[in-house]
């Protein structure tokens, strides 16, 4: 009988033949729970990454064969197309940041996923040259003002102790699903035929409303602490609290430890006095916010601006792996041109597993300054590796190849990680959005400025152009530590009103409502 123990054997032998089959299931669990976000808030954000990321990995694999190829653009055209487009994507973070601060970055960002979406539709309809250039260049612009955004909604939603770790889960998930895309492109091409192309682009579209779907919901639910309160409401109750209680997101209030920053998204702790509606409080509410009005122009915060333009020579980086180390590869060493795709794929696996081991030492702003130190030794050590590859034999050139992608991508990783830490906590809270896109023209500049650097100047050079980019490197790490750091108290451009007394704060007068936001818990450690 087959319930009969001679039929369903066991003892040691079998228990370790079921261990054995469930460690492989067992090990990819752990990792997978590994570099998924702690909260739930943040695991949501992660799955509308991997759903944005397959899109855009179908689409970055299939799109330009199919315009040459199918549509009939010629190469040349394309390709200009893109670098006018990256022209008007250099400039468009910084109108979209202005509009998210007055208006709610979440808002903004949503929007902007939805007209994505519109806008990758329509390349399924695309059959001649003018509609493709006027959708490319309207969609990058879109593309390149959601990025800053992106980490100004993951650090509202997740707070500041999970925003690095939320952010370097989302990178890692990117990654992996940038990849199934490039796969499921590779069956797109195979089929070669229009209607695969048209299902391609609009599933594309589809994910970005899927995304804008995930942050909408979210928003709505961290704006509603009893998730059926408007914002104003809850600021009423967060009011009538007083300071012995503290409202710390869905479900009851609980007693207010000492530090002020425990309060919720939705919340903030602004002082002694009585809470008050945080910023996804009142973008819910409609409030309007002043606090722009108040805060300097990045452009003209010196040193944030310098900050900015270090870590975009900092992030040459990118131009070496993905621009420089194919050309190099093939003609500065002895190495197989197939070792490219595995030096890649090294890149790929190694940003996957140290992203999130990584962010956990960049929880407070003063760690995440140390680490720009432990960034700078394996950037600098790889441009000595890739010189000493152009001196030997065709497999040791290989293996000194892989050593230094490893090099390369533990730096950028490390990099990475630090300055979004950074770059969030010396942006104020009022201006955060336009500080961010501020931010990212650093890294807009370098991939103008570095295909131009690395085909012109590092590869000719050889040796010679490894040891200047070394340098290169080093002066940009050395400007990141020197301009990084907590910020100083916000400089306006008026004086606020001299705070009363402890009256006000008792009160709940409007004085004590015009208390700058409460710093990070990266801030209030460092």
């Amino acid at each position: 009988m087959s319930g009969s123990p001679a039929s369903a054997p066991s003892g040691p032998g079998t228990d370790r033949a079921d261990g054995a089959a469930g460690r492989p299931a067992g090990r990819l669990l752990r990792f997978v729970l590994a570099i998924l976000p702690r909260t739930a808030a943040g695991r949501k954000l992660a799955a509308g990454a991997v759903a944005d990321s397959v899109g855009s990995g179908m689409f970055l694999a299939a799109s330009t064969l199919y315009f040459v190829t199918v549509v009939g653009i010629p190469a040349t055209r394309v390709g200009a197309v893109i670098s006018i487009a990256g022209i008007i994507g250099l400039i468009s973070p910084v109108p979209f940041g202005r509009l998210a601060d007055r208006v709610g970055p979440t808002r903004v960002y949503v929007a902007l996923l939805a007209a994505r979406g519109v806008g990758y539709a329509g390349f399924a309809l695309v059959d001649s040259f003018w509609p493709y250039a006027v959708l490319t260049c309207v969609l990058t612009a879109l593309d390149r003002g959601c990025s800053p955004l992106q980490q100004v909604v993951v650090g509202l939603i997740e707070g500041g102790e999970n925003q690095a770790r939320t952010m370097a889960s989302i990178r890692s998930v990117r990654n992996i699903g940038l990849t199934a895309g490039f796969l499921l492109a590779g069956a797109v091409l195979a089929i070669e035929h229009r209607a695969a192309f048209a299902a391609l682009f609009l599933g594309n579209a589809l994910t970005f409303f899927v995304i804008a779907l995930v942050v909408e919901r979210l928003r709505r639910g961290l704006e509603s602490p009893a998730g059926a309160t408007t914002a104003k409401q809850a600021g009423a109750v967060a009011k009538q609290a007083g300071p012995g209680l503290e409202k710390t997101g869905p479900g009851p209030e609980k007693t207010a430890g000492p530090e002020p920053e425990k309060a919720g998204p939705g919340l903030e702790k602004t002082g002694p006095g009585p809470e008050k509606a945080g910023p996804l409080a009142q973008e819910a509410a409609g409030e309007p916010d002043s606090g722009p009005a108040r805060v300097r122009s990045p452009f003209l915060d010196l040193r944030f601006l310098l900050f900015t333009v270090s870590n975009g020579i900092l992030s040459l980086h990118d131009s070496v792996l993905f621009l420089l180390l194919p050309l190099w590869l093939t003609t500065a060493t002895s190495a197989p041109a197939s070792a490219v795709s595995v030096l890649l794929a090294v890149n790929t696996v190694l940003t996957v597993l140290l992203q999130v081991y990584v962010a956990k030492f960049a929880d407070t702003t003063a760690r995440a300054l140390r680490l720009i130190w432990f960034a700078l030794v394996p950037l600098l050590l790889s441009c000595g590796v890739f010189a000493g590859a152009e001196y030997v034999p065709a497999w040791p050139a290989a293996a000194f190849a892989v050593i230094a992608v490893v090099l390369l991508t533990v730096g950028e990783n490390v990099h990475s990680v630090a300055v979004w830490n950074l770059s969030y906590d010396m942006s104020p809270a009022p201006a955060r959005a336009r500080y961010l896109a501020t931010f990212s023209l650093g890294v807009t500049g370098q991939q103008i400025v570095g295909p131009v650097l690395m085909t012109a100047v590092v590869l000719p050079l050889g040796t010679s152009g490894w040891a200047l980019l070394a340098g290169v490197f080093l002066l940009a790490g050395l400007g990141l530590r020197a301009t990084g750091g907590p910020r100083p108290a916000p400089t306006a451009d008026r004086a606020p009103a001299p705070e009363p007394a402890a009256t006000a704060g008792a009160t709940g007068s409007p004085a004590s409502t015009d208390t700058p936001t409460t710093p990070t818990p990266s801030e209030v450690t460092s």
